[in-house]
């Protein structure tokens, strides 16, 4: 039971914390859209955010070109979606506004500031401006020092706790003399000497923090924000119950140690602790960074905790041996120096050096899950998270010149055991150093989230080329976001040379995620092969579709089409990650750590011993939330697909003619009048496709050749034909003319 009790506290944790949270929160995308021109004045501004906002901290402001506020002032929340905020309008001229936001995130408390332009009934205006604040890089200097203090003795508290009862207690166990016993009760003594000081710096410092957060959400000095503010923080937002939450944990933990001070021994009240402490760090991450990506779920949040778990086993054990070396070469001879520095730094190896796999799986994810694209990385979250990677590898460096070199000598040398010890200080030295560069991380805007809005990897426009019918077709859309945008078509023959005779350019710019009777729209020759289209407005960030016709005297039709995404605001509010390959990712570092401790388990002797019972039951976890986390890409169902998932490009067109003279001809007719020879006498008549199908969504189309229609000569062919062939035959129908 004593085994059991942290894993149940740890569940309840789960359960206990909100499971919304945030870090930055960026604009998603707004109504009206940033740099769109209205032709009438809309009633209300509305924002969506990409994370829940604090109510009393959160506003916009509407002002025109001029710096006057035109809004009524009544910018609030949605009660149903707290990521979305608006604001009421008066009676607007035509002009240029300017949309000023400032919110607070509900968990993190990250104050974030932006605004973006709209225009109603004429062009936009250049000169049009807002008194805004450039986004600060840090709220405060001071903040990741102090966010670095926190980790190191949150993390060395459970650590610490953790390398007693794994590592010290079981690895003297049975030796038995003076010199041991005296090692012993100096062991304990080191173990609670490091627990009482890390738990005091932790509350300290999470007091500080609390401080600091209100002097910055309220924007009040650090002596004003010591009463008013910091109650209000504590007693109002989502961040400050998480506070407590972390607060409370650690006082909880306080008190298990006061019992240990007379049962050092005992084992269950040490992991009792370590289990309150695991939940202090659990709420430290539930207002991380990690916690922040609602896209992928509470997968992210998961994987941040086992990765600090992972940190606080290895760092903890190395503060820990950093008191226990000197304290084994100053009780014991030489003898005995060697028997218990043998016992202790194997088994320290084993739990240290599975602690490093995870951490490094696990912080592969976060990665991927912070930068998301290399580009990201000349952000200043990727430059020090390049430098956290460099410190991490010396760390691993000396730990592996301790693996190889001193790990082997400590039986047969003295002097393998001073070495010992001053590689461990030095490893303890990086370590702090390496957990300094994590506390920037933490204070930091996350590097997707900087590149997308500073246009780090960003193009300028989106660029597409396919080649059709001897036509090499290319289409640019610029810029490619919400707003106005102008649309190019260069045009060339198979040599290289301008094709000039095309008699019409057909474009059709369309709305994917719904259906908003986009219609085609004929470009303008400029000469040499070109053509342009301009005042093309993007109004919806989400999936777009651009569809290319080429019209010849002497060829067929050219058709293609792309599909790209646009973001809410010229300023994207993070590059997009996709929830499969978070899920498959996750899964397969998973599946990895199971497996890693099953073969672990299996070397320790397997249920038959502590070490391998164990391993077995984290393998079996890990291969667990493996399949767990794959089943949940292969079982996820999207809803019904309301546009064509497959663009119409010539290739998917020809193969939609050749299902059509198979299946449909014979009713339909050639060219799809309602006239092929088995039309005569169906009652009712067969259908025109040339007047139907443009009255129709895709999806209404799609529904029809797959179910058919009842009362109708229509027969199902949802047996006979696969979905894309299906959805082949609509692209196809939509050519008809």
């Amino acid at each position: 039971m004593a085994r059991v009790a942290p894993v149940l506290l740890l569940l309840v944790v789960f359960a206990l914390i909100p499971g919304r949270v945030a870090a930055h929160a960026n604009l998603a995308d707004s109504d009206p859209a940033a740099n769109s021109v209205l032709e009438t004045p809309p009633s209300e501004v509305t924002i969506r955010f990409t994370e829940p906002l604090e109510p009393a901290l959160s506003e916009i402001r509407v002002l025109d070109s001029r710096g006057d506020q035109v809004d009524l002032g009544d910018s609030a929340l949605n009660p149903n979606d707290p990521t979305v905020m608006s604001v009421s309008l008066g009676p607007l001229d035509n002009d240029t506004y300017t949309v000023a936001w400032t919110n607070v995130s509900t968990v993190d408390g990250h104050r974030v500031r932006g605004a973006f332009l709209f225009s109603v009934g004429e062009p936009m205006s250049v000169s049009a401006s807002a008194p805004l604040d450039e986004q600060p890089l840090l709220q405060s200097p001071v903040e990741p020092f102090v966010r670095w203090l926190v980790l190191v003795s949150g993390l060395a508290l459970v650590g610490v706790l953790v390398f007693r009862v794994l590592v010290s207690m079981p690895a003297l166990a049975g030796m038995e003399s003076h010199g041991i016993d005296s090692l012993r009760s100096a062991l304990s003594s080191n173990t609670a000497t490091l627990a009482w000081t890390t738990l005091a710096v932790f509350l300290s410092m999470s007091a500080l923090r609390l401080v600091l957060q209100a002097s910055v959400v309220y924007d009040t000095s650090f002596l004003g924000a010591l009463s008013g503010p910091a109650w209000s923080l504590v007693s109002e937002t989502e961040w400050g119950r998480l506070w407590v939450l972390r607060v409370g944990f650690a006082a909880a933990t306080g008190i298990v140690l006061f019992f240990l001070r007379r049962h050092d021994r005992n084992a269950a009240l040490t992991w009792l602790a370590a289990a309150l402490g695991a939940g202090a760090l659990l709420a430290i991450s539930r207002s991380s960074h990690a916690a922040a990506l609602a896209e992928i779920g509470n997968i992210s949040l998961l994987n941040d905790f086992i990765h600090m778990m992972a940190v606080a086993v290895w760092v903890g054990g190395l503060f820990s041996l950093a008191l226990d070396i000197p304290a084994a070469l100053r009780l014991l001879d030489e003898r005995e120096r060697r028997e218990a520095l043998s016992a202790l730094i194997p088994r320290f190896s084993v739990v240290a050096g599975m602690s490093v796999a995870v951490l490094a799986l696990t912080g592969i994810y976060s990665a991927w899950t912070q930068v998301a694209t290399p580009e990201a990385l000349a952000t200043p979250y990727g430059r020090t998270l390049i430098i956290k990677v460099g410190l991490v590898g010396a760390l691993l460096l000396i730990a592996a010149v301790n693996l190889v070199w001193v790990r082997p000598r400590l039986s047969g040398s003295d002097r393998a055991a001073r070495w010992l010890r001053r590689l461990v200080a030095a490893e303890v030295i990086v370590a702090v150093a390496t957990l300094l560069s994590v506390g920037f991380l933490t204070s930091l805007e996350p590097a997707r989230q900087a590149a997308s809005r500073l246009g780090i990897g960003v193009e300028d426009s989106l660029t597409f080329s396919d080649t059709a019918e001897g036509a090499e077709m290319t289409v640019e859309v610029i810029p490619g976001g919400v707003g106005q945008n102008a649309i190019e078509v260069t045009l060339r023959d198979s040599l290289g040379s301008p094709i000039t005779n095309a008699t019409d350019v057909r474009v059709r710019l369309s709305y994917l995620d719904a259906d908003l009777g986009e219609t085609a729209v004929s470009a303008t020759p400029i000469g040499d092969g070109e053509f342009t289209l301009t005042d093309q407005v993007i109004g919806i960030a989400g999936a777009w579709e651009v569809e290319l016709v080429v019209q010849r005297p002497d060829a067929f039709d050219a058709r293609t089409a792309f599909r790209f995404e646009t973001s809410g605001s010229g300023e994207a509010s993070a590059i997009p990650l996709s929830r499969d390959t978070a899920y498959i990712l996750l899964g397969g570092i998973f599946g990895v750590l199971g497996l890693m401790f099953l073969v672990s388990a299996l070397l320790f002797g397997g249920f038959q011993t502590r070490a391998g019972a164990a391993a077995m039951t984290l393998g079996v976890l890990g291969m667990i939330g493996a399949a767990a986390l794959l089943a949940g890409v292969l079982g996820s169902e999207e809803g019904a697909l309301e546009r064509n998932p497959i663009p119409p490009t010539s290739e998917s067109v020809a193969a939609g003619l050749s299902l059509y003279d198979i299946h449909c001809q014979l009713c339909h007719g050639t060219e799809g009048l309602g006239d092929g020879p088995a039309s005569a006498g169906l009652n009712p008549p067969v259908a025109d496709l040339v007047v139907h199908v443009p009255l129709h969504p895709d999806r209404a189309l799609f529904e029809f050749i797959h179910d058919g229609i009842q009362g109708a000569a229509m027969p199902a062919l949802g047996e006979i034909l696969s979905d894309d062939e299906i959805w082949h035959l609509v692209n196809y129908m939509r050519t008809l003319e």
